[in-house]
């Protein structure tokens, strides 16, 4: 024969408020994070932009990219070689860096949002 023991009565909602509780935890450790992460990408974002600009104007890019507006029958004549000039002038290092430090920055930006959508819907949970 097997006994069964019964469990407390409060034991379920012990362990739902426990499970939200590090749940809320959790959140607040991802929160700190993500926030962490867009700071220094914000900070980072400026040097980027300031170095993609100045590589930018050195390489002639914007010139040769500005062709297209003034005179767009040659660049429609000669388009393949007018590509080519583009490729060779753009700055490459800075432009994915600029990149690399945008896309953090916006990845930051939907995490966290998500994250205190998640703290704010466990605190909410945790009151009713």
């Amino acid at each position: 024969m097997t006994t069964y023991i019964e469990p407390s009565k409060g034991l379920l909602e012990k362990i739902i408020k426990r499970i939200h509780k590090e749940e809320r935890l959790l959140g607040l450790k991802r929160t700190a994070i993500f926030s962490t992460t867009l700071i220094i990408s914000v900070i980072g974002f400026f040097p980027a932009f300031s170095m993609l600009s100045t590589d930018l104007n050195q390489t002639g890019f914007l010139q040769f990219l500005s062709l297209t507006f003034s005179d767009w029958s040659i660049v429609a004549t000669y388009w393949q070689t007018f590509i080519m000039i583009l490729l060779e002038t753009m700055p490459a290092v800075s432009l994915a860096l600029f990149l690399a430090v945008l896309l953090t920055f916006l990845q930051s930006i939907k995490s966290l949002s998500k994250n205190v959508k998640i703290i704010v819907n466990i605190s909410r949970f945790a009151t009713n």
